[in-house]
């Protein structure tokens, strides 16, 4: 994406290359939104700002800070009666409640979204309730929210939200077991990413592509990836815990349990360190259990999987609680 400033006497359109932004190079992204808020924005332009350092701070960071800065956009939006937008910010606030663990409200926000959306701005809303619900183990609904997603913003040539709906619907799959279905989706979300100027979301279908390949059993394709998907990470200067988990899977099936558990205990270190997403820490923790079970120190085991069957608990998700519950029983 090209260099432009955005800050006191940007056009509406430079905002909208801000919110863009918070998805493809969100350091940058905040930091620009910073200097849009320091300065004397009309609401329209603090409006995304607000929104687009939300997001960044709810992605890579501090989710209670993204939260806040939501709530800022939907207020600014309310206050301009601008339906779209608040259906947009709103979406975006439900994803923020639902990672800092307040499930119900974020599943509010985002039903609320949803009946004031329509149009290629309903499908960009429920792809991001898809995501949610994946998130959470509700996968027929996620899956549901996905289809007619993609089903809307694929005819209607919106090519990035297609793509982001199609990589999400392959995580879907890959939840159902169903790794080559979740591959062909990787594959050609990759491919409408290549007609965009984001940077950071098609490094993400890489390294959903090697955890497709591990599921699959071809640990060394996994592991390909993994590393193309480290080195595309790096100059974006992005938290990775989701590698981190993969190259854990991928050294615990080779039966290096003990490796696996330093890699996974760092990310956790790193995810409670930035105050990151609940739920991927919740992910993380189980992994952790699992790992220190198969390395034999069942104490280990029995304090991560505690710690992630509270954060299970207070999702509100049946199929998060009974994996917790089970690695607990196991350890």
């Amino acid at each position: 994406m090209a260099e432009r400033a955005v800050g006191v006497g940007s056009d509406l359109a430079g905002a909208d290359d801000l919110r863009q932004l918070a998805l493809s190079r969100p350091r940058d992204a905040l930091a620009r939104a910073r200097v849009v808020l320091s300065g004397r924005p009309d609401p329209r332009q603090a409006l995304i700002a607000h929104q687009a350092a939300g997001i960044v701070l709810r992605d890579t960071g501090d989710v209670e800070a993204g939260v806040r800065e939501l709530r800022a956009a939907l207020r600014l939006a309310r206050r301009l009666a601008a339906v779209d937008r608040e259906a947009d910010v709103l979406a975006s606030l439900g994803t923020a409640l639902v990672q800092s663990g307040r499930t119900a409200a974020g599943l509010a926000a985002y039903d609320r979204a949803v009946q004031m959306a329509e149009g290629v701005l309903l499908g960009r809303v429920l792809h991001r309730r898809g995501v949610v619900f994946r998130l959470l183990g509700s996968y027929p609904a996620a899956l549901e929210d996905l289809r007619r997603a993609v089903a809307l913003l694929e005819p209607a040539g919106d090519v990035l939200w297609a793509a982001r709906a199609l990589n999400s619907r392959g995580l879907v799959y890959l939840s159902l077991g169903s790794p080559r279905r979740a591959d062909s989706d990787f594959a050609a979300a990759e491919l409408l990413f290549t007609r965009t100027s984001q940077e950071l979301e098609p490094v993400h279908t890489v390294l959903n592509r090697g955890v497709a390949a591990f599921q699959a059993g071809d640990l060394p394709a996994a592991l390909a990836f993994a590393d193309t998907a480290a080195a595309r990470y790096r100059p974006l200067n992005v938290p990775t815990p989701a590698l981190s988990q993969l190259r854990c899977d991928v050294l615990r099936t080779a039966g290096l349990a003990g490796d696996a558990l330093r890699e996974v205990n760092a990310a956790v270190t790193e995810i409670e360190r930035i105050n990151g997403r609940r739920t991927l820490r919740m992910e993380l923790l189980l992994t952790a259990a699992q790992c220190a079970l198969a390395a034999g120190q069942p104490t280990e085991a029995v304090e991560r999987a505690r710690a992630a069957a509270r954060f299970a608990s207070a999702q509100r998700s049946a199929w998060w609680q009974a994996q917790t519950g089970l690695a607990l029983v196991q350890a």
